[in-house]
């Protein structure tokens, strides 16, 4: 009973852990300014590592080092190798066989024309052969065709329940996707850019074509993720030498959603494509001996 009860408290502490990775967000914050990069991974509000080194990973890497002992003191010694010498006296030894001699010997005038006759007779047998197989090979060659015709119409219809398949399973995956897509949240995003050109038309061409990119891509990534805004500020900086590239975000995903999107997927699709899909199958063995009878 001991036993089971320490079982049974491990795989609930196992379980609570699951759920525990599941629902907590995990994620991360970038950011670029002043020509400085700094990033965070984070578990909810737990720090896992930065790039100043701290973070639990930080952490635990101090920890490491202080423990390590400090080896001064060489303890490992080299071994005095023995030479070998006079190599050139080892040699594999090689097995001479002797090689038998060939001999020829000339054939008798009786001999000769037996096997003249023999090579008639086998002309004659290979011709009758060869006009048999080609009475067989024709036959074979009908046979696969009518095989061939009655295999089309089966084929096509293979072909096309397939294609009908992968649609369907796509048509059933997209809104799962979609949810996993929207999990994929960025919040807190900062843009803040100086397009600067000391020549007023480039800069004002600059300018132009850095708006379309950014408000477009934060356009489309809105559509595809879930996209929270917290300053985006463009501005041309005419007759500037040095411009400013400042720009912040924040990361999060639940590994749930993942899970919810794929157990949905899992029902949709027994009961939409897998289950039909076999229906329409029996109903074509079904009705094939059907055709077959009729024809």
């Amino acid at each position: 009973m001991i036993v089971l009860k320490i079982l049974l408290i491990i795989l609930l502490v196992i379980l609570g852990l699951i759920l525990l990775v599941l629902i907590l967000p995990v994620g991360g914050d970038v950011s670029f300014i002043d020509g400085k990069l700094k990033y965070k991974v984070r578990l909810w509000r737990l720090n896992v590592m930065d790039s100043e080194g701290g973070g639990v990973l930080g952490w635990l890497k101090e920890r490491k080092k202080k423990k390590k002992p400090d080896n001064s003191t060489d303890t490992d010694k080299l071994d005095d190798i023995e030479d070998i010498d006079d190599l050139d006296d080892i040699s594999p030894a090689v097995d001479v066989y002797p090689v038998a001699e060939v001999t020829e010997e000339t054939s008798s005038d009786n001999n000769s024309e037996e096997a003249v006759g023999e090579s008639q007779e086998d002309e004659e047998q290979t011709a009758e052969n060869a006009a048999a197989d080609l009475t067989d090979d024709s036959a074979e060659k009908e046979k696969k065709k009518s095989r061939k015709k009655s295999k089309e119409p089966a084929e096509k219809a293979e072909l096309t329940d397939k294609i009908d398949f992968i649609l369907s399973t796509i048509d059933v995956a997209w809104s799962p996707l979609k949810r996993i897509f929207k999990g994929f949240r960025f919040s807190e995003l900062y843009i803040d850019f100086i397009i600067a050109n000391e020549d007023a038309y480039k800069c004002a061409i600059n300018y132009g074509r850095f708006c379309g990119i950014i408000y477009n891509g934060i356009a489309t990534l809105s559509r595809i993720f879930t996209v929270r805004l917290k300053t985006v500020d463009v501005q041309a900086g005419f007759g500037l030498k040095k411009g400013r590239w400042d720009a912040a975000l924040s990361l999060d995903f639940r590994a749930g959603t993942v899970v919810i999107a794929g157990f949905a997927f899992l029902i949709t699709f027994i009961f939409k494509v897998f289950i039909p899909s076999k229906f329409n199958k029996r109903k074509l063995k079904k009705s094939a001996p059907c055709r077959n009878n009729t024809k």
